[in-house]
């Protein structure tokens, strides 16, 4: 919100400057006319410091509008990037491991995104890595550590990687 006191002082001053000026035309005595000088710029040095109150505090607000214009515009850009997707299952019904794919159609080619970070909204691809013993697939999140694995096998005792956090089964 502009401080309204900042504009408020500063138009004092300048009035205050005003008066003191037209009280200096009138001064013959060059010591009174010193005093009202000293006067006269203490009061515009009091106008300026007040317009440029204002003036930071008119910098921060367009500030603050082109940060709240950019989330406005990031939301937008997701809300049209989550209609490319549908939530599906990966296997197995009884299995319930689940996975966003894009919907036919779209320009991209097929490929399923990380359920974790849609919900952070993000996009991040899932690769697709067969892990050993057993040959099972699993696809692997690289943003969030996720393994989701498609098929009932697993060996939770195998990891391929130390950068493996977060299992989602």
């Amino acid at each position: 919100m502009v401080d309204i006191s900042a504009i408020g002082a500063a138009l004092s001053a300048l009035r205050a400057a005003k008066d003191i000026g037209e009280a200096m035309i009138g001064l013959r005595d060059e010591a009174a006319f010193r005093e009202k000088l000293i006067e006269f710029q203490s009061k515009l040095i009091d106008a300026n410091n007040g317009v440029f109150a204002a003036q930071d505090e008119r910098s921060a607000l367009i500030e603050r509008i082109r940060q709240l214009e950019q989330q406005v515009s990031d939301f937008t850009a997701w809300e049209a990037e989550k209609e490319k997707y549908e939530l599906q299952n990966l296997g197995d019904p009884n299995y319930g491991v689940f996975a966003y794919v894009s919907k036919p159609g779209i320009a991209e080619p097929a490929h399923w995104i990380c359920p974790t970070c849609y919900e952070r909204r993000q996009k991040s691809i899932l690769q697709r890595e067969t892990r050993m013993p057993g040959m099972v697939p699993v696809y692997v999140c690289h943003a969030c550590g996720a393994d989701l694995y498609q098929g009932l096998y697993r060996d939770p005792k195998h990891q391929s990687s130390p950068r493996l956090a977060k299992r989602a089964y």
